[in-house]
């Protein structure tokens, strides 16, 4: 049987499939007497506590199994453990209702659960699904269910089939020769992706209820790079994936002699190599792929995770962390891109009919001036910690970038006044997402000192077709001469300007466009870091000539991809 779901990390095993199982938590109600409120509250604590050392535990785990570059990707994972709004309001049942402890807390793990579930964004999903791990392993506490895995017990090249894996059992996998990993639940942007990329061990995900109709013991094979799984394969499927395992490998064995190499045509035109991340943890993984810097950080994950807006004092701590593990590559920050679909209870948001199109990303920002203020001040003192630069999203006109500068003057004469560091000749760019701001991108450009093209957006609003929506996304053409035809107008109006231009969508890391892109003149690519090496092979063996003739045949209309 052939099976299709999401790719979490690519490679391809043949193997035996080893089912993992976790103990069943069924959770039910009972009334305390006001004399064992103070007992189970304690047990609460202690139960949240134990799950506490576990995680610091696990955290160190992750340390020792990655190498130096990438031992960051888990820092944080545990923070959930402190979030109030799931710790004190379970002991708020536990007092007012007078429930015991695991119900209370199974009551308000999965009120913040089904919050997260609501939103599209793939990021929330899987911040759900760490919320639901850190509750299965609290739960067990409080029940004394010990569920964990003994890998001594499994067999050697096995391929590991589960209703979901933690970032832990990830870890376990290399030093116990376990191949690959196959899921029911889970998405690209989980911590447990992230840990298996960084292991390269091959991972397929989102086939639904995979673990409940595999059987022990079958045949199984994982091809983390189509995202297919098949169960019982025939002799001659097992010896055409050999030959493909064996293709692959091979490849990435070249592509591992690149990460040090510059992204240099084969004419020699360097161009640049940036990785897009959410979390600081993720630099480890951006660095061992050979990034030369971050495009693209995304600074409103730092809100949605919290019931309050960050203060700055926490936002400079992260930005400074970020700046210092770069060093000497430069650091791009997007301020708050909050609306649409990216929502915050520590922003509170009016309703909108249209919020694609409505107060999002910096007309927050203009809404809620002390806000921004607050983020641009973090922002200007972590510059003294390292190269940082400043991007501004869902700029639409020439005059917005004229406010956002007048604002940043204001603050960097607050933080003179007050004695406090900064760059004072920090660069601050804007995002180019919005067809008005394409057009007028020589305007902008006069004002702002690098441009980065967000594809993602552009394309959907171009097109008026939003992408989250699958009635439309046939619409939805990132290939179409149209797009190309405006980036090419917004590097060409940059360049007239002596500004650089990136390009930080999805469409920098498809190796369907790294020629057409290397062909219009763009400047930098800011991807996903497990791209990096793929693009940065392609660069290597094109020529920029040869770029500008397919980029012009494709703008005119004349060729496809």
């Amino acid at each position: 049987m052939v099976y299709k779901g999401t790719v979490l990390s690519p490679g391809i095993a043949i193997g035996k499939a080893y089912l993992l199982k976790r103990a069943v938590q069924k959770v039910h109600r009972r009334s305390i007497l006001p004399n064992e409120v103070k007992n189970e509250l304690a047990r609460f604590r202690k139960a949240v506590d134990d799950t506490r050392k576990e995680m610091l535990l696990v955290e160190d785990q992750v340390k020792k199994a990655l190498s130096s570059k990438k031992s960051g990707i888990f820092a944080g994972y545990r923070l959930f453990l402190e979030d109030k709004m799931l710790i004190n309001e379970t002991e708020t049942l536990i007092k007012d209702q007078r429930v015991n402890a695991e119900f209370a807390f199974s009551m308000q793990l999965n009120k913040i659960i089904s919050e997260f579930k609501k939103i599209k964004n793939d990021y929330l999903k899987e911040r759900a699904r760490d919320v639901s791990e850190l509750g299965r392993r609290v739960m067990s506490n409080l029940m004394d269910i010990d569920d964990k895995v003994l890998w001594e017990d499994i067999p050697p090249d096995s391929v590991l089939v589960a209703y979901n894996i933690t970032p832990a059992d990830t870890t376990h996998m290399k030093s116990n020769s376990i191949r690959a990993f196959v899921t029911d639940t889970g998405g690209k942007t989980s911590h447990t992706a992230i840990v298996a990329r960084a292991l390269e061990i091959p991972a397929v995900s989102a086939l639904k209820n995979f673990s409940a109709i595999a059987e022990a013991g079958q045949d199984i094979i994982v091809d983390g790079e189509n995202g297919i799984v098949i169960t019982d394969p025939d002799e001659e499927t097992v010896m055409n994936y050999k030959r493909e395992r064996k293709r692959y490998q091979d490849e990435q064995h070249s592509l591992q002699k690149l990460m040090d190499m510059p992204a240099a045509s084969s004419d020699g035109t360097v161009f640049g190599m940036e990785a897009n991340i959410e979390i600081a943890e993720e630099i480890g993984t951006a660095l061992a792929h050979g990034a030369e810097g971050i495009g693209l950080y995304r600074s409103e994950y730092m809100f949605i995770n919290s019931e309050t807006p960050p203060g700055e004092e926490e936002q400079h701590a992260q930005y400074k962390t970020v700046c210092e593990k770069m060093l000497p590559y430069p650091v791009i920050i997007r301020t708050i891109d909050l609306g649409a679909d990216k929502l915050a209870d520590a922003v509170k948001l009016p309703p909108e009919q249209n919020p694609m199109m409505g107060l999002r990303s910096i007309r927050l920002c203009f809404r809620m001036p002390e806000l921004f203020k607050t983020q641009i001040r973090a922002l200007l003192r972590a510059s003294a910690a390292g190269n940082l630069k400043i991007m501004i999203p869902m700029i639409t006109n020439a005059s917005e970038m004229k406010k956002v500068k007048i604002i940043i003057g204001e603050v960097k004469r607050d933080l003179a006044k007050e004695g406090l560091p900064f760059n004072d000749r920090i660069q601050v760019g804007a995002m180019i997402e919005v067809p008005a701001a394409a057009v007028a991108a020589d305007l902008i450009a006069e004002e702002a000192d690098f441009l980065s093209i967000g594809t993602n957006d552009l394309i959907q609003y171009t097109f008026a077709a939003d992408r989250m929506n699958e009635n439309v996304d046939y619409v939805y053409d990132q290939g179409n001469p149209a797009i190309m035809r405006i980036i090419k107008y917004v590097i060409e109006a940059a360049h007239n300007k002596q500004k650089p231009v990136s390009l930080c969508g999805e469409m920098a890391s498809d190796p369907a466009f790294t020629k057409i892109l290397m062909g219009l003149g763009l400047d930098t690519f800011s991807m996903s870091a497990i791209a990096i090496p793929k693009i940065k092979k392609i660069i290597r063996t094109t020529s920029v000539r040869e770029a500008k003739e397919f980029a012009a045949k494709f703008v005119a209309g004349s060729c496809s991809q």
